[in-house]
């Protein structure tokens, strides 16, 4: 009886360090890397360190215990983490004041004022220098300016034109068949109308003009950009969707692209 008592004990002993060394070889499992694909196809296996609004930062997968690296999540097309997970982000990015007339870029001194090189020519060798993601960016940015001053061109002509017309119609109004006023009245009503007159020629001249020559210069930087991105063959616009098909329970991205 001694004998069977003393082998349970063995085996219950035996039993708790078969669970410990279990929970301890569980505990030592390595963790799985992160796949970052970035928007050139580069992939990068890494150990990610923490996910901002901006940046991911990452340590390398042979050395987990080195120094800290991060990426820009504007350069990046996904990630796919190690349990499985998968996040895509979208190319969209910001042009905040680029080209900025206030803020002109430093150049080397020339010594001869005959070389200086113009403002257009400037323009040109910075987007040659640009990536494809900043001219789709910069190209969106002037085309927008370029249709805001096309509207503010077309809405203040229209404005000075209505307003005109209004005035015209006062002044007809406030006289008889024989040009003169009716009353003191209609002198002081076609005054005003030929106020109105003269406002809204002005108004519309001016808007008109500003708006007109606005939308031209910014459309004809959009012209260009758009001609920096069809030479490299690349397209002007492109986002990435996600789509879910409920039929058969499957999950696809979709690439949209505008040459």
């Amino acid at each position: 009886m001694k004998i069977t008592m003393s082998w349970k004990k063995i085996g219950s002993v035996f039993f708790l360090f078969l669970l410990l060394a279990v929970h301890f070889a569980q505990s030592q499992t390595p963790r799985k890397p992160d796949l970052i694909t970035l928007r050139d196809a580069t992939k990068l296996e890494v150990l990610i360190q923490e996910v901002d609004d901006n940046i991911v930062k990452y340590k390398k997968l042979n050395d987990p215990d080195g120094p800290l690296f991060s990426v820009r999540k504007t350069e990046i097309a996904s990630i796919k983490y190690g349990n499985g997970d998968v996040e895509t982000f979208e190319a969209v990015l910001e042009v905040p004041g680029y080209y900025s007339p206030a803020t002109p870029k430093a150049s080397t001194p020339i010594a001869s004022s005959s070389k200086t090189i113009s403002p257009k020519a400037r323009f040109q060798e910075e987007l040659r220098a640009a990536t494809p993601d900043r001219l789709r960016a910069i190209y969106k940015y002037y085309k927008a300016k370029s249709k805001g001053g096309m509207i503010m061109g077309i809405a203040g002509t229209s404005a000075g034109v209505i307003i005109a017309a209004i005035g015209t119609g006062i002044v007809v109004s406030a006289t008889d068949a024989n040009g003169n006023y009716k009353s003191y009245q209609d002198e002081k009503r076609a005054m005003r109308g030929g106020w109105m007159m003269i406002g809204g020629f002005a108004g519309g001249v001016t808007f008109g003009t500003v708006g007109f020559v606005k939308g031209g210069k910014n459309g004809s930087k959009a012209t260009r950009v758009r001609r920096e991105l069809t030479r490299r063959n690349e397209p002007i616009t492109l986002s990435l969707s996600p789509r879910f098909d409920p039929s058969n329970r499957s999950g696809h991205l979709a690439l949209r692209m505008q040459f």
